[in-house]
């Protein structure tokens, strides 16, 4: 029968804290806090959709504020979104949406590129700055 007795093998202290997986690999912290950032991103936009469908009679969406989430979104899984993607996104009518995704270009929070598949379109993503504005953001509302 094994001893319930505390271990006492010689490991370092700060050994003692980290948990250890029954494979013995430790998980990389960098990416338990990308996806702690990930889900806060995405709570975001369902708190926003939710404020709009409980308030149907008034509009509670900032379509800035949709856009720059989406955006961000959109950056954090590898992707580009099109601008009609952006204005669908943002629930205000296409010339405002388009009138903001043009002030979020030219404040330097989005960047503008031609899509190389259709011509036609024109893929919209966050800016490095906006990026890093966005990690602080998400610090100060969810300090780890």
């Amino acid at each position: 029968m094994k001893s319930v007795a505390r271990d006492n093998s010689t490991r370092s202290a700060s050994a003692w804290h980290r948990p250890t997986r029954p494979d013995g690999v430790q998980p990389d912290p960098r990416l338990a806090e990308n996806d702690r950032k990930m889900r806060l991103i995405l709570q975001e936009q369902q708190a926003s959709r939710l404020r709009s469908s409980a308030f149907k009679t008034l509009k509670l969406r900032n379509p800035t504020w949709d856009m720059l989430v989406a955006l961000l979104a959109a950056k954090r899984n590898g992707t580009q979104l099109s601008m009609s993607d952006l204005c669908l996104m943002c629930d205000a009518p296409e010339s405002t949406a388009l009138r903001l995704i043009h002030q979020l270009r030219e404040k330097g929070y989005a960047e503008m590129v031609p899509d190389r598949s259709d011509r036609r379109r024109t893929r919209v993503s966050l800016t490095s700055m906006a990026e890093a504005q966005f990690e602080a953001y998400i610090d100060k509302a969810d300090p780890a």
